[in-house]
């Protein structure tokens, strides 16, 4: 029987549950070795920090993911529904170390983006798998050079693992991920001091306080952007992301950068395209910026009042004017060593990831039929626009 596409999103589900009740473990994995030292851009997601701040541990949050894994399991066998529960009652049933960071990385040799986790227990680990290749939701795990893999049926996504390592590839079909079997499998094989961790800058990336810590060059950047920057080839960036009370921090400077920044104090606020234009232009040229705009300044800038005029029941419309209108300020400060950006919401006494989270649950439900597409392109939308 041909099952509907959102029963392929049930191991998406299954790590969102395991995430939203994280437990202690204290097994020493190597899991780490698999990201090359010449990484273009790593980014480590403190994953128990970021549930707790989205407020996804909450008893309401529960059981708005029952309710949700309940519509998936439609069709789901008996088997299916209990390994769920289970995994929602105690995540570490599914031998992953949800406490460790998640590691997402771009890799040369794959020329796609991967993931890397801890495993804890692999026999807990292998059991999952072997349900979900039961539920023809995976294939079933092949040998390979010392370690195993698995494919996300309709997904394009392999999940090679060890003893310790979990490597997720995205390839976007079979066929592509068998070319990037060789690369793989050297990935799976590398030796630590080829990995990142012999790198100057991994021990300063994780010494940093954010929930979202950044390593990368510029070669990670998109093509228009790194042309006009004036960082030297072979620049190491770092950065990092917080989620506070209130407010969205986020910072980006070379890694070899000690000193102050010298933008001004005196915030300067585009009243067009053509001076944020201007403004964008000389940040990306190493001058000195302090760039803000407010929740209106925002809604003009981006075309979006007039928008509301025409069609406010649109709603990717709808949700860029209810989201914007939650900000008090955005500002962008720095100079061409580094670059600090902050988002300022309304209201103060509450995480900022939290009221996007909330917001993100109010949006799809308004629009289930599409709503996670939809809510993912406007807050893409906010983020260009702005």
């Amino acid at each position: 029987m041909r099952k509907s596409i959102s029963f392929y999103l049930l191991p998406v589900l299954l790590t969102v549950l395991c995430l939203s009740s994280c437990s202690e473990t204290g097994q020493k994995t190597e899991y780490t070795h698999v990201i090359p030292a010449n990484a273009t851009e790593v980014a480590a997601l403190d994953l128990k920090s970021i549930v707790d701040k989205a407020g996804l541990n909450t008893s309401d949050s529960q059981a708005t993911l029952q309710k949700f894994l309940g519509l998936l399991l439609e069709g789901g066998s008996a088997n299916l529904k209990k390994e769920a529960e289970t995994l929602l009652k105690d995540p570490a049933e599914s031998g992953i170390d949800w406490n460790a960071p998640l590691y997402v990385f771009e890799a040369p040799t794959l020329h796609n983006t991967a993931i890397t986790l801890k495993i804890a227990d692999l026999e807990k680990f292998e059991a999952m798998l072997r349900l979900l290749a039961q539920e023809q939701l995976c294939t079933a795990p092949v040998e390979a050079g010392g370690y195993r893999s698995v494919e996300i049926k309709d997904a394009g996504v392999l999940l090679a693992y060890n003893n310790g390592t979990l490597l997720g590839v995205y390839g976007g079909s079979t066929e592509q991920l068998k070319k990037l079997q060789p690369a793989i499998t050297a990935l799976m094989q590398q030796p630590a001091d080829k990995s990142i961790r012999t790198g100057k800058y991994f021990a300063p990336m994780m010494q940093q306080k954010g929930d979202i810590r950044l390593l990368a060059t510029p070669d990670a950047l998109p093509m228009d952007v790194r042309g006009v920057l004036t960082w030297p080839h072979g620049t190491q960036l770092l950065g990092y992301v917080l989620f506070e009370n209130g407010r969205i921090y986020a910072t980006l400077q070379n890694a070899d950068f000690k000193g102050n920044t010298k933008e001004s104090n005196q915030p300067f606020h585009p009243q067009n395209s053509r001076e944020l234009q201007q403004a964008m232009l000389n940040m990306m040229h190493g001058r000195a910026f302090n760039i803000s705009l407010t929740s209106n300044e925002l809604l003009t800038l981006s075309n979006l009042r007039v928008l509301m005029e025409y069609a406010p029941d649109e709603p990717e419309v709808n949700i860029l004017y209810q989201l914007i209108m939650k900000i008090e300020e955005l500002n962008l400060r720095g100079d061409k060593n580094r670059t600090n950006f902050t988002v300022v919401l309304n209201e103060k006494n509450e995480n900022a990831l939290k009221q996007l989270t909330d917001f993100a649950k109010l949006f799809i439900g308004m629009y289930p039929a599409a709503g996670i597409q939809r809510f993912i392109f406007s807050t893409q939308c906010v983020i260009c626009k702005s």
